[in-house]
């Protein structure tokens, strides 16, 4: 409960830290879209009918840089969301229309609304020359601001649209793999089951005094298996101590003519591995690579070299001896896709087969 709470905590900071840099962004850009036509200002030193002028905003900018902003904010939160996204395309035109004339009416309020309260007193004192009546400049050119603030906001929505998108994609993706590499995990177990549980009924026939040592062996490994249900990594000395336990498993049905050679090599104590990666490999071997008729030597080699694992597992192929290669596909198959899922562009197998031999040969850059 404690750290269900406290991922609820961590999401809930990540959401204001998102929101807070979002409107950071919005103010600092607005700020910068409203300040250049006062950085921009004529210079008196080329307007000799004009004096040096205050550092103040002029009520007009003031009122159409509000008006924009409005409109920005309109036609994102509610214009995109309800017409143009549901492709109500007449009704969004219509709302474009309003507000196009809106912006002409705004700018004509605005210079009625200088006039009234005080610009009249800026041209008395001469800092300014009259503006001409009629259709100015500056009225085009707030137009024009307008449709490109207004165009910047559909570009904005859809932006943020796809980009909700992609995550919603990615999440989608994640949760797929997750469940197909839960889904390969729960084919493996079974199978190593039924591995081993026929091995423990090879021992019972024969009334060997092993078969309560492979039972107790055998349920030490599926209480291992269960544990490590819900985790894609365990700590390799954990996953090492499992190998022992399988190849101790599967020694007790073989004969004097099978011969186990287990080797392992370099500094692994801080690395971390798939669970069960390996097994599917190793448990290949002991199918079909074993004969109570020849002679059969099972070699597996774990080299580290830094965080680099180097799997190596040879055996020889008996033609009338154990099962045969064509048996082995769902777990080797299983195997490869997780390392697919999981190792991706971290890894290099390699599978040798002759008649008389198999080799695997697996390079995995670990944790």
């Amino acid at each position: 409960m404690d750290n269900k709470n406290t991922q609820t905590g961590n999401n809930a900071q990540e959401h204001f830290k998102k929101k807070f840099l979002t409107i950071l962004i919005h103010f600092f850009i607005w700020l910068v879209i409203f300040s250049l036509p006062l950085l921009f200002r004529p210079n008196p030193d080329h307007r000799p009918d004009m004096q040096p002028l205050p550092f103040f905003i002029p009520i007009p900018m003031l009122m159409n840089d509000l008006f924009v902003v409005i409109a920005f904010y309109i036609n994102l939160l509610v214009l995109m969301p309800r017409f143009f996204n549901k492709k109500k395309w007449v009704y969004y035109a219509f709302f474009t229309c309003i507000f196009l004339a809106g912006s002409l009416f705004i700018h004509t309020l605005s210079k009625e609304v200088s006039n009234l309260f005080g610009q009249h007193l800026i041209h008395g004192m001469g800092l300014m020359p009259k503006p001409p009546r009629g259709f100015e400049f500056r009225q085009f050119s707030f137009i024009f601001m307008f449709a490109m603030v207004w165009v910047l906001s559909m570009a904005y929505f859809l932006f943020v649209q796809l980009q909700e998108s992609v995550q919603q994609a990615s999440k989608v993706q994640a949760s797929a793999l997750q469940s197909e590499l839960s889904f390969l995990k729960a084919q493996i177990n079974p199978h190593f089951l039924f591995n081993t549980l026929n091995n423990i009924y090879a021992l019972t026939l024969k009334k060997s005094d092993e078969a309560p040592l492979a039972v107790m062996k055998l349920s030490n490994i599926m209480r291992k298996i269960t544990n490590d249900t819900e985790v894609d990594y365990v700590p390799f000395k954990e996953e090492e101590s499992f190998i022992r336990n399988y190849i101790e498993l599967q020694e007790m049905r073989l004969t004097e003519k099978t011969h186990i050679i287990y080797e392992i090599e370099g500094e692994y104590q801080s690395l971390k591995i798939a669970p069960r990666i390996l097994i599917p490999f190793i448990d290949n071997a002991f199918k079909y690579g074993v004969s109570n008729r020849y002679e059969s030597d099972i070699k597996i080699s774990l080299n580290f070299k830094e965080n680099i694992l180097y799997f190596v597992i040879k055996n020889a192929i008996h033609p009338y001896g154990g099962e045969s290669i064509e048996s082995s596909g769902v777990g080797l198959e299983n195997a490869k896709r997780r390392l697919d899922l999981l190792y991706t562009d971290k890894y290099a197998l390699k599978i040798d087969k002759t008649p008389e031999s198999y080799m695997v040969l697996l390079k995995i850059e670990l944790a």
